[in-house]
This record gives C-alpha cells, sequence and structure tokens, in this order.
C-alpha cells in the first residue's frame, strides 16, 4: 500500500509539472499573441500623450498665458530662434520614452536619433557663427545681451567650446562633418535594412531544394518510420511558416536542434558536389580553339602530308548534362543513407561524372574503418541497382574512399574528340605518344611509349582490346612520318591488322605466319645490337642523343659520308599467345631481351592477348612489361595476371580499361575512344596515296634461327648440328632425343627431328618401346670411314 502511495504522489508530482509547464507555455502564447482591444488602447494612448504635447508647444510657441510665456522664455533663453526645432525635437524624445515605456525589446542607442541629434546640434552651431568673436567671450557677449537671438545658450556654448579649439573656420567644417555623419546615420540603417531583405531571397530558395528532394526519397530509406515522418512534416512546417514571420523569439526554442542539424547536413554536400563537373566542362569549351591542317614535311623521298583529322567522323554534339547531375546527386543522397544504415557515417565531398561511370569522393567520420565499406561492396550494389560497383579505398594522395558507380547511360568517347584534344596537349610533339580516351574526371589519358616503355594489353574477347589496338596504329600513323616511325605488326587471327597492308610505315607486310613472326622478332633483336654498336661508336647512350649529332654531322658532311637518323620502331602483337603456342621459347626469349634492352634504342613493344592467363603471360614478361591495360575479365585472377591486383572484374566492358603505367601507385579507369573501321580505312587510303611502302627485305625473308631460340621451325644450321649429333651418337652408342638436348643445349623439336632423321638414314634403330634404340654403326666403321 505504502509503495503504491508513494506511486501516486510521484505521478501527481510529475502530472503537476507537466501542468506548470503547460501554464508557462500558454502564458507565452497569451504573451505572444494580444488581443486586439488591447493594442487599440495602446494606440489610443499614444496619440492622445502626442496631442498633449503638441498642446505644450503650441503654448509656448505664442507666450499664451503664465506657463505659455515661461515656457517660451526658457525655449528661447536655451534655443534662441531655433527653439521651434527644439520643441519638435523633444516631441520626437517623447515618443521614443513612449516606445522604451511599451517596447519588448527597447533600444536606447538608434542610428536614427543619433543622426537627428547631430543635424539639430550642428544647425545651433551654424546659428551662432560670426567671423569676429569666437572663444568663450562669445558666451559672456550673449549673456549681456540678453536677446534671444541665433542658436539660443547651447548654441553659444557649443560655438564657443569649439571655436576656442578649432577657431570659427575648423568649426563651421566640424559642424559640416556632423550633419553628413547624421545623415549617414539615418539613411544607413535603411540600405542595411533593404540588403538584408535582398539576401533574404535567395536563402529561401535554397531550403526549397533540399525538402524537395527529402520529400521524394524512396521506400527503401526507412521514410515510412515514425519518427522520420515527424522529422520531415516538422521541416515542412519550417519551410512553410518559418520563424521569421513571428516577432517573439519563444518561436525558435519550440524546434528541436539535432533532427534539423541531422537532416540538413546532406544540402551542403550536395552544394559542393554539383559545380564541379559543370565547371570542368564549361572551361573545355572555352579553351577550345581552331586546329590548323598539318603542313607537308620534307622527307628523302618528297614532301609528306601529313591526314588531317577531318578525316575522322565528325564529334557529335554532346546532350545537356542537367539529367546526369541530378541522378549523379540523387544517388550521392542515397549513398550516404545506405551507408548511414549499416553503421558507417560518411559525407560525400565531390563526385566526378565520366563518359560511363561517376566517382563519388567519401570522407569517412574519424574511427571508422575502411575495411567496413569494401564488407558493404555487395550491399551497396544491392540498394543502388547499379550493374557493378569499384571501390578505391582509399584514394592515392586524398582522405577519401572512392566509389564508381556506372551511370544510368553511358556515352561513347569518340576519336576525333580526343584527337583534337591530344593536338592541344605538349605531348604532341612527342610522335609515339598515343591518346588512349578520358578517365573519370573526362580528362584525357595519353600513353607515351617512349617513357613507358612497353605496354601490355590484356582482355577477354569483346572488351574493347582490338579497338584500342587500331586506335594506337591510327595516332601513329596521322602523327608521324615513314622516316620518323616505322611499325612492325604482328597478326596471327589474320583479319585484325591486315588492312594495314601497303602502309609506308611497315617495315614488312603484316606478318600472319607465327612461325615468321619469331623469325621478325629475332630480326628486331638483331637490329637493336647494331644499333648499339653504332652508338658505341659515336659515344652516344640512347638514340635520342644519337639523333640530335646525326643531324648536326650531317649538315656539313660530303654526300655518301651521312650518318643514319634512325627512326623508332614499334613491334605490335596482337594475339601472343597463338605465338607462344607454336614458339614460345624463342617468342618469349625476344620479348624478354627486347623488354630489357630496347628502350634506349628507340625500339617499343605493344604486346596484346585475349588470354590472360600464367601460361600466356608468363612471369618473365611481366618482369619487363610494367605498364599495362586491363579490359574487361571474368576472374579477379585474370585481373591479378595482369595488373597484379584486382579490379578488372568489375569493368563493364566496350571500352572500359584501367591503366597502369609504369610508376604508378594504383590503376587509372579510362573509356577508351572508339575508332570505327570507316574512320581506319580513310587514313589508311591518305597515307599509301603519300608514298609507297619501302618493305625491308631481313623482316620480309626472315626466318628462325639458334641464335636466342632452340625450339622447332625451320633453321640455316642443321646440317652442321646434324653431323655433329650424328658423330655424338656413334662415339657414345646411344641415342634418344633427351641425350641430344642436354649435350648439345638445343629444344626438343629439334633434338627429335634430328633423331628421325639418324633414323632415316640408317645410323640408328627404329624405337623399341623403353629399351634405347640401337645404333648400327660402330666407333671403328666411323673411324675407317
Amino acid at each position: 500500500m505504502a509503495r503504491k502511495q508513494t506511486s501516486k504522489k510521484a505521478s501527481t508530482k510529475k502530472t503537476t509539472k507537466k501542468n506548470t509547464k503547460n501554464t508557462k507555455t500558454s502564458s507565452k502564447k497569451a504573451k505572444e499573441t494580444q488581443p486586439t482591444e488591447k493594442l487599440i488602447s495602446d494606440a489610443v494612448k499614444f496619440r492622445l500623450l502626442a496631442l498633449a504635447g503638441l498642446f505644450f508647444v503650441a503654448i509656448a510657441f505664442y507666450g499664451y498665458g503664465v506657463i505659455g510665456h515661461a515656457l517660451h522664455q526658457v525655449f528661447a533663453f536655451l534655443f534662441g530662434t531655433s527653439f521651434t526645432l527644439a520643441a519638435a525635437f523633444i516631441i520626437l524624445i517623447g515618443a521614443l520614452l513612449y516606445m522604451l515605456i511599451y517596447a519588448r525589446t527597447p533600444r536606447l542607442s538608434s542610428p536614427e536619433w543619433v543622426g537627428v541629434l547631430l543635424i539639430f546640434v550642428a544647425a545651433l552651431i551654424i546659428y551662432c557663427f560670426d567671423d569676429h568673436h569666437y572663444g568663450i567671450k562669445v558666451i559672456n557677449d550673449y549673456v549681456e545681451k540678453g536677446q534671444f537671438v541665433g542658436g539660443g545658450m547651447v548654441g553659444y556654448l557649443l560655438y564657443g567650446i569649439l571655436s576656442a579649439l578649432f577657431a570659427p573656420t575648423g568649426t563651421l567644417w566640424a559642424a559640416i562633418l556632423m550633419i553628413a555623419v547624421g545623415v549617414i546615420f539615418i539613411s544607413a540603417r535603411m540600405l542595411f535594412k533593404y540588403r538584408q531583405y535582398e539576401a533574404e531571397l535567395p536563402e529561401e530558395e535554397e531550403l526549397e531544394t533540399p525538402m524537395m528532394e527529402r520529400m521524394k526519397k524512396p521506400k527503401f530509406f526507412d521514410m515510412s518510420d515514425k519518427t522520420q515522418v515527424q522529422k520531415s512534416k516538422k521541416e515542412k512546417d519550417d519551410f512553410l511558416f518559418p520563424e521569421e514571420a513571428f516577432e517573439e523569439p519563444v518561436k525558435k526554442k519550440v524546434s528541436a536542434p539535432k533532427p534539423v542539424k541531422k537532416e540538413a547536413a546532406p544540402a551542403p554536400a550536395m552544394k559542393a558536389m554539383e559545380p564541379k563537373p559543370i565547371k570542368v566542362k564549361t572551361e573545355k569549351k572555352e579553351d577550345l580553339k581552331p586546329l590548323e591542317t598539318p603542313k607537308p614535311v620534307k622527307t628523302k623521298h618528297g614532301e609528306y602530308q601529313l591526314p588531317s583529322y577531318k578525316l575522322l567522323n565528325p564529334v557529335p554534339e554532346s546532350a545537356s548534362n542537367k539529367d546526369e547531375l541530378r541522378n549523379a546527386t540523387e544517388t550521392g543522397h542515397n549513398l550516404e543513407m545506405i551507408l548511414d544504415q549499416f553503421g558507417v557515417h560518411v559525407h560525400v565531398e565531390d563526385l566526378q561524372i565520366g563518359p560511363t561511370v561517376t566517382k563519388y569522393e567519401l570522407r569517412l567520420e574519424v574511427g571508422t574503418r575502411v575495411s567496413r565499406i569494401l564488407s558493404l561492396q555487395d550491399d551497396i550494389q544491392l540498394a543502388l541497382a547499379a550493374k557493378d560497383i569499384r571501390i578505391e579505398a582509399p584514394i592515392p594522395g586524398k582522405p577519401f574512399v572512392g566509389i564508381e558507380v556506372p551511370n544510368k547511360s553511358a556515352s561513347m568517347v569518340p576519336y576525333n574528340e580526343i584527337f583534337q584534344m591530344h593536338m592541344r596537349e605538349k605531348s604532341w610533339d612527342n610522335k609515339v605518344a598515343v591518346p588512349l580516351g578520358k578517365d573519370v574526371s573526362g580528362q584525357l589519358i595519353t600513353a607515351e611509349l617512349n617513357k613507358m616503355p612497353h605496354l601490355l594489353i590484356a582482355g577477354a574477347t569483346g572488351s574493347g582490346k582490338s579497338v584500342c589496338v587500331n586506335s594506337i596504329i591510327t595516332s601513329l600513323l596521322m602523327k608521324a612520318t615513314p622516316e620518323e616511325v616505322r611499325l612492325i605488326l604482328v597478326d596471327p587471327k589474320k583479319v585484325e591488322l591486315s588492312n594495314y597492308n601497303g602502309v609506308p610505315h611497315l617495315l614488312s607486310p603484316v606478318v600472319t605466319d607465327p612461325k615468321k613472326a619469331a623469325g621478325v622478332l629475332q630480326e628486331v633483336v638483331v637490329e637493336m645490337e647494331r644499333r648499339y654498336e653504332v652508338f658505341a661508336d659515336n659515344n652516344k647512350r640512347n638514340m635520342t642523343s644519337y639523333n640530335t649529332f646525326a643531324k648536326e654531322f650531317n649538315k656539313t658532311a660530303k654526300e655518301g659520308e651521312e650518318k643514319e637518323v634512325m627512326p623508332y620502331i614499334v613491334v605490335i602483337l596482337d594475339e601472343v599467345a597463338d605465338l607462344m603456342m607454336v614458339a614460345s621459347k624463342t617468342v618469349e626469349d625476344c620479348i624478354m631481351r627486347l623488354a630489357q634492352m630496347a628502350r634506349a634504342a628507340g625500339i617499343h613493344m605493344i604486346v596484346a592477348t585475349q588470354r590472360p592467363s600464367t601460361d600466356i603471360i608468363t612471369g618473365v614478361i611481366k618482369a619487363n612489361i610494367p605498364s599495362r591495360i586491363a579490359f574487361a575479365v571474368s576472374s579477379s585472377i585474370d585481373s591479378r595476371t595482369i595488373l597484379d591486383t584486382s579490379g578488372a572484374e568489375k569493368l563493364l566492358g566496350k571500352g572500359d580499361m584501367l591503366f597502369s603505367p609504369m610508376g604508378a601507385s594504383s590503376p587509372i579507369r579510362v573509356q577508351g575512344a572508339f575508332v570505327g573501321d570507316d574512320e581506319v580505312a580513310r587514313v589508311v587510303d591518305f597515307v599509301s596515296h603519300q608514298m609507297e611502302a619501302n618493305y625491308d627485305d631481313k623482316y620480309v625473308n626472315a626466318k628462325v634461327t639458334g641464335s636466342i631460340g632452340e625450339d622447332g621451325g625451320d633453321d640455316g644450321d642443321e646440317d652442321e648440328e646434324y653431323e655433329e649429333c650424328r658423330a655424338f651418337v656413334i662415339q657414345a652408342q646411344k641415342a634418344s632425343t633427351s641425350l641430344l638436348q642436354r649435350r648439345f643445349r638445343i629444344g626438343y623439336n629439334k633434338a627429335a627431328r634430328i633423331i628421325e632423321q639418324l633414323e632415316e638414314n640408317g645410323v640408328i634403330g627404329p624405337a623399341n618401346g623403353s629399351k634405347p634404340r640401337e645404333v648400327y654403326i660402330k666407333t671403328s666403321e666411323q673411324e675407317e670411314m
């Protein structure tokens, strides 16, 4: 029973407390909304007081009766002939006193009243101005005269003090300055209020956007929750009925600060996100200047005209980016809310809208682990209903985490657009610099082969690998003359690069035979060694310094004594997997030697394959080709085979690539440019009509030799090796393929072929299971022969 009574008392205390709170709030509300009768009565009192003031002023002005005469004498003595102004000023003072009594927030130092007072005092001083009298004597003269003239006692007192300090002329200037300051005080507040009114207009418009966005959010983000619905209703009421509409400041205490701060946080983030992609695009358009057609270049065979960008398809007009920007900002809001639901509080600092994906840069709260966002990758993809997302955690050089989300509508990057952008770059003078495409922010990405110095391109079928190779070849044809860049194209598929036959830049027709391709690579290695010998003879370290020396030497050299000016040689292997299947040892050794030593000789390789497996992209190739491009692959294992990191399995295909140049800390996502077959055909036809193809016989007639690789193919040293193997077999009285491989250090194919020839010539017998072959010729017979 005692517990029940105590509980009842406690409940009564709570109810009384609530009632007192309610009474306080009700009293505040009653004070806020006064009845109209009280306002009318206050207005009547104010008017009656003003009429009484006017009555006393009229009596003093005309001197009616004893009271009026006395007031007239006092005002005339104090203010002189300007006592009427003093009377009007006193009426205003009375109105101010009334406002002090009845106003809720009295202002003792109003600028308007200070300005009026300064103008009145200045008028009194000007009334008393006299060039011949100044100082304290002026006050004595006024008292002796007893005449109510000028500014009265107050005016002569101020004039006497100021004239003693600043002389009559300085006093006059002081009075003018007081009038000017008074006018400023009166008008400044009015101008300030007007400017404040103008400044409030855009703020109201800004408040509308985040609220309308919050009203349109999907149901996925738990907007059906009662607490969130109440928050949105409160924000809606605050927007429709702002606090400035009420005079009382008590209204500001009613709104709870926490939900307003929590909900208003995304609004500044979107303000920071919106302008960046728009500014980047407008700056690019403003900086565009008309391009000139290339001038003819003098060569040994005459003038050579480089192809113009007008041969390419025209750049289509880009659509307005308003829809993209709106979709990107909505996705940014959704990302914040999704991660907030999983307990990860982030803030979208910036976004970059690219051709195919949009990159969001997220700032994490202090103490949040990056691994938490990585673990939520599938959940984010499900919530956004995206095809695939890629998380870059963290972004190199920034304290943010990057999330790349595919755009709802991907846009193609035309090759003509990036080629014109490349023509405006400083790297245009580099003859082996080729544009690849645009990154996420819309910036041009260029690959400079002389700095890379070799490039590996890998990706699944249909991911854009062949288009990338065609764009690289087209760039070289449109930038350089045959005396500056020479090409060797290897196409085991026989259909990808065959349309480049007849181009004057080729050292040989497009190689389609894998066996011949191995021989061509060996000839390239021989050319590299020859160039190094020339560099050594002339004390030069690389091709650039040697060509500079050769050009200067040829200016004064006689005919027939000129030095050779070496061009760049770019070797493009379109499908290295087929080459590795036919002559893996030769091809791998050639690629290894070229990758290790060919940079200074001006020879660069581009190796492409659609089979990113470890038996094709071996450790030797990866170790010597640090610059790589990965297109879309099927698994993260293939991505690690190409880039040594995952990420390529998240690409979208159709030219979407990860570009990892030498020295880069992380791959760059690039949307590759699309060059059509008709564009390539026009460029090839134009170049072919400028000059006929001048093939080099050593590449045309190249065959595989045993100098580098020891595996199959037709070789010229076969007869000499056959005799050595025959003599060894007769002397050892043993014959096997493995024995010849170990003894002469040759490949399996050549050793097996020599064994077959020995059998055909009757030196050894046929194979007899696991037993060794019988040697028919004995040692004594060999000595007799």
